[in-house]
């Protein structure tokens, strides 16, 4: 479905791009993603080198045949020739296994690149639900400053008519510089984050970039199943890889066969021919060396699996308990502290243009109001992270 959409929005793409925009959705960012994605087109250029290491892989002739000719003379009795043709074979086993050996790396490549595209996926979804946070951020900052602008015109008039001070006026100025500079934060961090957003889709720099999806729900956390887990799976194909590359090591000690003909055609003498066979003596070459170290690299892959497990199973619970966590946080901050907060606003504003507040009750309760929507954000933030996070755990939705 997500490529789908990509290449939907591809074909949709020139005639928005013409103009300096583009609206994104994001589930079409996550299909772009699996598209243009570094990691991903650096794991799809590793399953092409396994799809080309299975050619030739399980070939029975491990070198080629050597034909060897030469010439002599004797003098008064004439010229002669030999021929020799030696062919090594392999009749034990050990081009079967080096071609399974290539289909278990090129299954291992697979892996890593479903890997890589599951993260792609999480990242562009981090960075498309950054941006919008910094967006919302910027939206609250831009009526705070909207805020901050009436309160500095109306302690001015309050210090003309004589009812306010110098101090109204500079307190008010500070709040609006205050506001001013935490929406210059907010868009540096939009810019950020769009930067990896359109990176991870291939969008180009420059134009409007119009997100078509709200973030402010992201729905249920979903529930990990383990048996899911792309980590497990890439692990479990490392190990298939290499109990190949056991296979494959174990069988090549094994003696190689050599087919020797001959043909000889010496001065002065009846030409004879003579076929001959040699086997290897395998008492020094073993592959003592690689056989050791892919022992142990089975042994690590097996420990690093079961902490992959064991961690897993870890997060399992403790990420859904900080998701529920976020998610009650924000629905008090949401239907509790954030009206109250903006009707006491409201009314201490009222208050102030009556003459019954100074401006610093007002900027109290702005300050307030800002900081209860900052960690709503936040919580919202954290949310989405929690969210990640367990979809990481079952490998993707």
């Amino acid at each position: 479905m997500g490529r789908a959409l990509a290449c939907l929005l591809a074909t949709a793409a020139p005639a928005a791009l013409a103009q300096g925009q583009v609206e994104l959705s994001l589930e079409a960012a996550r299909g772009l993603a699996e598209q243009h994605a570094p990691d991903v087109l650096a794991a799809r250029g590793r399953v092409e080198e396994a799809e080309g290491g299975r050619a030739g892989a399980g070939l029975w002739l491990p070198s080629n045949p050597v034909l060897q000719l030469d010439g002599r003379t004797s003098g008064s009795l004439g010229l002669g020739a030999a021929a020799n043709l030696t062919v090594a074979l392999e009749p034990f086993g050990a081009p079967a296994s080096r071609a399974r050996e290539a289909e278990r790396r090129l299954d291992t490549s697979k892996a890593d690149e479903a890997l890589a595209r599951l993260e792609a996926r999480l990242a562009v979804t981090a960075a498309y639900v950054g941006t919008g946070l910094a967006r919302l951020e910027a939206k609250a900052v831009e009526q705070s400053i909207a805020l901050a602008e009436r309160l500095l015109a109306a302690a001015r008039e309050r210090e003309k008519a004589g009812a306010g001070s110098a101090v109204d006026v500079t307190s008010a100025q500070a709040e609006l510089a205050t506001r001013q500079a935490e929406l210059l934060a907010a868009r540096a961090a939009e810019a950020l984050d769009e930067l990896t957003l359109r990176e991870l889709t291939g969008l180009p720099p420059g134009g409007t970039l119009t997100l078509s999806t709200s973030i402010e729900a992201p729905g249920p956390a979903p529930r990990a199943q383990l048996d899911r887990s792309l980590d497990l799976q890439a692990s479990d194909a490392r190990l298939e890889q290499l109990a190949a590359t056991q296979e494959r090591l174990e069988r090549e000690v094994r003696p190689r066969v050599g087919l020797v003909g001959q043909v000889d055609a010496a001065p002065a003498s009846p030409v004879f021919g003579a076929v001959g066979l040699a086997v290897e003596l395998p008492v020094a070459q073993r592959n003592q060396g690689p056989r050791a170290v892919n022992a142990a690299s089975q042994r690590a892959e097996r420990t690093r699996r079961a902490v992959v497990e064991r961690h897993l199973a870890l997060a399992q619970v403790h990420r859904t308990a900080a998701h529920d966590a976020a998610l009650s946080q924000l629905e008090v901050l949401t239907r509790q502290g954030i009206p109250v907060a903006t009707e006491r606003l409201r009314l201490v504003e009222e208050g102030f243009r009556a003459g019954r507040f100074d401006v610093f009750k007002v900027t109290a309760a702005a300050s307030d109001l800002v900081q209860l929507e900052s960690r709503r954000l936040d919580a919202l933030r954290r949310l989405w992270t929690e969210r990640l996070a367990l979809e990481r755990l079952q490998g993707g939705l």
